[in-house]
């Protein structure tokens, strides 16, 4: 078993390093071309899942520019929550963000929600979505994040108090950022939906229900 589980943990760092230098190096128009695309399917599937409020990150670095999706969202009218990490404990807070000027700069230099301008969620709140980064995606619900597994212990969290019932799962990146399979572990939640600029994959469907994917 720990030799399995070393493993996993070899090939997710090899392919973070992998995807995180192709990522990296998408030309500058090209990346706003295809955030932009990707923002407007992220919009259609909102409206389609007639999803009212959702979890998204800020981008940093070259993460996809979900800049276009916020705003777009509070021209319709969707709640738009967005992350704080409290690294002490290796949680995250969800902030609704109402406009740019609520966020701050982090230590790491993350743009994210000022408590004092916007004030945590209550912990047991669920939006109806979360949008997750990551650097690398398959098309059966696999989702390789950074390696601090936040979002893993979010969708743990959500379980715990969901009554069965978990916000829709989804990924939003590039689509080179979609490989043949990622490697993933019990503890790593699978995604419902993946986002792109080519178009919405729906994955692993089941996952909404609260039931074990694996």
């Amino acid at each position: 078993m720990n030799g399995e589980y070393g493993n996993i943990k070899e090939m997710k760092a090899l392919l973070r390093a992998r995807m995180s230098k192709l990522r990296g190096e998408i030309p500058a128009d090209q990346h706003k071309e295809a955030s932009d695309r990707a923002c407007a399917q992220a919009v259609r599937w909102l409206q389609q899942e007639n999803i009212r409020s959702f979890l998204i990150y800020v981008p940093f670095r070259s993460e996809l520019d979900t800049k276009p999706l916020i705003e777009k969202a509070w021209q319709l009218g969707i709640d738009v929550y967005v992350p704080r990490c409290q690294l002490a404990k290796r949680f995250l807070t969800l902030h609704r963000l109402k406009g740019w000027d609520e966020l701050s700069v982090s230590s790491y230099g993350i743009p994210e929600p000022d408590p004092q301008r916007s004030p945590a969620a209550p912990e047991h709140f669920m939006p109806a979505a979360v949008i997750t980064p990551g650097l690398a995606y398959d098309r059966n619900g696999g989702r390789l994040g950074y390696g601090g597994g936040y979002y893993d212990r979010l969708h743990a969290r959500f379980a715990a108090f969901g009554g069965g019932k978990l916000p829709i799962w989804a990924g939003i990146g590039f689509g080179i950022q979609v490989t043949g399979q990622v490697p993933v572990e019990m503890t790593d939640a699978r995604l419902e939906a993946l986002i792109t600029e080519h178009g919405i994959d729906e994955t692993n469907k089941e996952a909404g229900d609260g039931t074990d994917a694996f």
